[in-house]
């Protein structure tokens, strides 16, 4: 079969290797769409650390089960599943508390050399990450659940409710899904976005969108789905004292913070971490059910054979699409 690997920053290359066979508890996902993530970009370019050479990328994906190994539920065998990349021990006190998506030893599939991802044509994944989906559901849809769930999280943990004002600050796949959860949860909605495209496109999906001089109001909370030093300054600014803020992007390793006003403001600064499992399979059931037409985040589609030259487009800035898919196994 065929997979895609990053050899060092800037080179990909496509090899042949053996399928892999399920181990057990795993099962063999035939991939059908996977998604390119900003971190998959920043790690291609170097911009960070986060996908080592060697690394098979691709954590937002979505396939059909093909085989399972010993101690997995044939039942899944035919099963159109979404991937849960996030690997987590059980054993240490966040695994314990609830709270896998923060363990000490948390790794992601297509984040590590050790878990290949989903640039690929066939996957064995834990077959405890896989969430079942009805089959009327399209591949290039299901792939969505990921970033989407990251969304999820960071809205929820604002805590906000019917009435509560949110600003959400950018207009990329995790801002569209932090403010699609938001709006979920009763809440009114702005989302800061200094690109006009990417602010049709969330009016097409019912999102109020302004230029970020135009989305200045105070609000009850604000979710940071950026994270360069102005967002995150602009996220305090407009946040009253007593409120929070969720910080979920990840532009920069090291921002400054205007500690005074958190300080004297007792606003609340809240990092955002992936998801929990209940995150992810509420998200799904929501993918599975919802009329938003989430088909519109998909702006461009690649085959595997592709990816190289989409990487280095979105590397150079030739390509901005929001989300691109790959499309593998007649997706």
């Amino acid at each position: 079969m065929r997979q895609l690997v990053i050899d060092s920053p800037g080179a990909l290359r496509l090899r042949s290797v053996p399928e892999p066979t399920p181990a057990p508890g795993e099962a063999l996902v035939r991939v059908e769409a996977a998604g390119i993530c900003g971190s998959d970009i920043h790690g291609y370019t170097g911009t960070n650390g986060r996908r080592p050479p060697g690394t098979v990328m691709g954590h937002e994906a979505a396939g059909r089960v093909v085989a399972v190994g010993d101690d997995a539920d044939d039942a899944l065998v035919g099963r159109l599943v979404a991937i849960n990349p996030v690997v987590s021990c059980g054993a240490c006190p966040r695994c314990r508390q609830g709270h896998p998506n923060i363990c000490d030893v948390r790794r992601l599939y297509g984040c590590t050399p050790a878990l290949p991802g989903a640039f690929a044509e066939l996957l064995a994944v834990r077959a405890a990450n896989l969430v079942a989906l009805p089959d009327d559901v399209p591949p290039e849809r299901a792939a969505l659940i990921e970033p989407l769930s990251v969304g999820a999280r960071a809205a929820a943990l604002t805590g906000v409710g019917d009435d509560d004002r949110v600003l959400v600050i950018g207009g990329g796949p995790i801002g569209i899904a932090a403010a699609l959860a938001a709006r979920r949860m009763g809440a009114g909605v702005l989302v800061s976005e200094p690109d006009a495209e990417r602010r049709a496109l969330l009016d097409a999906l019912g999102l109020a969108a302004r230029a970020p001089d135009d989305a200045t109001d105070p609000v009850d909370a604000a979710i940071d789905c950026v994270g360069f030093e102005q967002t995150v300054a602009t996220a305090v600014a407009v946040t009253p004292p007593g409120g929070t803020i969720v910080w979920v992007g990840l532009a920069r390793e090291h921002v400054p913070v205007d500690a005074v006003a958190l300080v004297m403001g007792e606003r609340h600064l809240v990092g955002s971490a992936v998801y929990t499992p209940d995150d992810f399979a509420a998200t799904a059931d929501w993918v599975a059910r919802t009329e938003v037409p989430l088909e519109l985040l998909v702006q461009r589609r690649a085959e595997l054979d592709e990816l190289p030259d989409v990487f280095a487009g979105y590397g150079d800035g030739r390509i901005t699409a929001v989300k691109t898919l790959v499309q593998i196994g007649g997706a």
